[in-house]
């Protein structure tokens, strides 16, 4: 199945650590000669010289903040807390300190304690911008958008100009699925500030989420030009690409953010997906076991694997890793349907109508819809069926299997003539042609239309000269014209292809053979 992807915004804390020194401190040589060396990104000795200072003087609230903010930079938000807390120990009211541990936590996945510290510290200071702004991000974190939005326009009250504020608030608009108010801030982002990268970035989502998927890439595109080592951009840009079918591109994307950063379990996921897209499935594999050891709790991944293993006809272990995925992400309308795909192919019908119903209810797709009528085919469940294609075609009317499928279930109800107009559909897209025309043909001589019926009939045997069913239905339109002899030769061929009736019919007396007609045993012999 094609899959729909479905994009999480990034919530980017952006200028939400504090780097506000008090002018009040006497700041001795230690003090100066570290905060030269932070200047210098010599972090290392910055922290040394910072140490001695705190050391030396165990109040100087200034020499605790660049040391947590050094700890900060360097991706250590752990010994980050642990500088702030000792910060916060020695001035309970130093409200910077809170929101600079808030922004530890946050970027730790600790969000309710990122807001615990940001009530701390706009209860001392409610003008505190980036309490307001870590709060914000830590709410979308935790999938409070509407409290996102509401600390985000509480920055943007303090300071209108705050690009990053309403680049925050489009993130949050993103998680409401408001991604037309979303562009419009990014939009408002860019205007106060053209050189965020990742304004271009959340741009690029909300445009991929309107169907723009060129102006996405464009905006992934302009990140990257800003920021060459945005593996998220790469990122982004590969899945775009990878819609637009050019492979080769996205995987240039896709191996270019795995270089940037070798711990990027999405994005060997991505890549794992484009290769089984591909058909390298033991790269995909290679890629998928390094994926989930780098994130073993991703559904995603899971999924993924799972996918690689329904395309390997593995059904009982795609069912496994599909309910894998499933277990950590309940909701997940992708994996419901292609363990229902997987079931329906293990021949466990009842439980694949299980899980495209839940499918369904959670994404009521072309293909669910599609599916389910195909597993209720096989229960002989036509009524069921037939609602089922037809709700496909209202869904996507150029979703031409359905066609096809729709067709045998109104060729076996009798109905001829709806049964030519979908097969005239499902023709036209090339969809298994031997037997559409094979059915087509049937149809048009059960109306009566001798000429397409022998047309299609022969188009049928020249695809495919192994079929015994087109031989006995030319055969009979043949005896009622009159023409026995290519009626017999036609019905000798088709009995020596296994057709029994054929068979039957050339033992009986000439003057019986126009009362018995052709009955196929049903049409449904071709899955996709």
């Amino acid at each position: 199945m094609k899959k729909i992807l479905l994009y999480i915004p990034l919530f980017l804390p952006l200028v939400s650590i504090a780097q506000v020194f008090s002018t009040e401190q006497q700041h001795d040589l230690f003090f100066d000669k570290g905060v030269e060396l932070y200047n210098k990104k010599d972090f290392t000795g910055a922290v040394e010289y910072f140490t001695k200072e705190i050391k030396l003087n165990p109040n100087n609230l200034d020499a605790y903040n660049y040391k947590g903010i050094i700890e900060v930079e360097q991706g250590n938000y752990k010994g980050a807390i642990e500088v702030f807390t000792k910060e916060i120990n020695v001035n309970p009211y130093a409200d910077m300190a809170y929101s600079n541990r808030a922004f530890a936590k946050l970027n730790s996945n600790d969000f309710k304690g990122a807001i615990e510290d940001c009530d701390h510290a706009i209860a001392i200071n409610p003008k505190n911008m980036p309490a307001y702004t870590n709060r914000g991000n830590a709410k979308n974190r935790l999938g409070d958008f509407k409290g996102g939005i509401v600390d985000f326009n509480k920055v943007l009250e303090i300071d209108p100009s705050s690009a990053a504020a309403y680049t925050n608030r489009g993130n949050s608009k993103n998680g409401l699925l408001d991604f037309k108010g979303g562009l419009e801030d990014f939009n408002k982002a860019i205007d106060l500030d053209s050189k965020m990268p990742e304004t271009y970035l959340d741009r690029g989502i909300a445009k991929n989420a309107l169907k723009d998927t060129y102006g996405a890439i464009d905006d992934f595109g302009k990140a990257i030009a800003i920021n060459p080592n945005y593996e998220a951009a790469y990122l982004y840009r590969g899945e775009q690409r990878v819609e637009l079918n050019n492979y080769t591109d996205a995987m240039a994307d896709f191996n270019r953010a795995i270089t940037l950063n070798p711990k990027f379990a999405e994005a060997y996921a991505k890549r794992a997906a484009l290769n089984i897209k591909l058909e390298n499935y033991g790269a995909a594999g290679n890629d998928l076991a390094k994926a989930s050891t780098l994130s073993p709790n991703e559904p995603e991944i899971y999924f993924e694997q799972a996918e690689l293993k329904l395309k390997l006809l593995d059904y009982p272990a795609a069912i496994e890793g599909f309910t894998k995925a499933l277990s950590i992400k309940p909701e997940y309308a992708e994996a419901y349907h292609d363990r229902g795909v997987a079931k329906l192919n293990s021949g466990d019908i009842p439980g694949a109508i299980t899980d495209f119903n839940r499918a369904i209810a959670l994404s009521p797709t072309e293909t669910a819809y599609y599916n389910r009528g195909l597993a209720e085919l096989s229960l002989h469940q036509n009524k069921a069926a037939l609602a089922d294609f037809s709700k496909s075609l209202e869904i996507n009317p150029n979703y031409n299997d359905a066609y096809y499928y729709r067709a045998a279930v109104v060729m076996e109800t009798g109905n001829f003539t709806a049964a030519i107009t979908d097969l005239n559909k499902a023709i036209a897209a090339n969809i298994n042609l031997p037997v559409a025309y094979y059915m087509r043909g049937f149809a048009y001589a059960a109306i009566k239309n001798n000429t397409s019926a022998m047309a299609d009939l022969t188009k049928a045997i020249e695809l495919n000269p192994s079929n015994n069913g087109p031989y006995f239905a030319r055969g009979k339109i043949y005896f009622a014209l009159n023409n026995k002899t290519a009626a017999k030769a036609d019905w000798a061929k088709s009995a020596a292809l296994g057709n029994r009736e054929a068979a039957f019919l050339l033992k009986l007396p000439a003057s019986t053979h126009v009362k018995r007609p052709a009955s196929p045993a049903g049409w449904v012999v071709w899955k996709k």
